[in-house]
């Protein structure tokens, strides 16, 4: 709590700040920056924007703002500034995972699934160990009509993290789909396990 009052401050008078103390770009970058990251955890997408925006224009190739700047616009539901800022990230970072991840989810929720499907394996490719990535790439593929592949990343998620009752409710759902009831079966009474694992 004491820190959102604090950061709350600090974007009501950031203006007042940098005047009075005559604070330097690279330390106003730092604060807009930590204003943003606010921002965006107590859901205040307007104000980490205008965070992000400032440290744009002060250096127009920070990752994380662009980063954060995407997150923001995800957050309000601004589809297509999310995707620009993703991409913006991936033509100065390609390697980084959370950017093609995050594509990946913008794609899938605007029904681009081969470049949902795309991206995500990106993200598998450079951190195959994310059970999450995989498990959203089988949802893409499923929505996509690749069921066999579908099947295929989602039983990776759970190679990788077992005890995850949504991966297993989602592979139910999928062989329930193709009429193999009985696997469907085993999958939704692993979910269930998984479940009271997690409580």
């Amino acid at each position: 709590m004491k820190e959102k009052v604090i950061f709350h401050i600090l974007g009501l008078y950031l203006d007042k700040i940098e005047r009075a103390f005559q604070l330097d770009s690279k330390d106003m970058v730092k604060l807009h920056q930590q204003e943003a990251v606010a921002a965006i955890k107590r859901h205040a997408y307007d104000t980490a924007i205008s965070s992000c925006q400032k440290v744009i224009e002060s250096n127009p190739d920070d990752i994380v703002a662009h980063y954060q700047l995407g997150v923001a616009y995800m957050g309000n539901r601004m589809m297509a500034e999310a995707i620009s800022s993703f991409k913006k990230v991936l033509q100065l970072a390609p390697d980084r995972a959370g950017a093609h991840f995050r594509l990946g989810v913008l794609y899938d929720k605007t029904g681009a699934l081969d470049k949902a499907i795309a991206s995500f394996k990106k993200a598998i490719r450079l951190e195959p160990k994310r059970a999450d990535f995989y498990y959203t790439l089988g949802i893409a593929q499923d929505k996509n009509g690749e069921n066999k592949k579908a099947i295929e990343s989602l039983n990776k998620a759970i190679e990788l993290t077992p005890d995850t009752d949504k991966y297993h409710y989602r592979l139910g759902l999928i062989y329930d789909q193709q009429g193999q009831h009985r696997k469907a079966v085993q999958a939704f009474k692993r979910a269930v396990e998984a479940e009271d694992v997690a409580a």
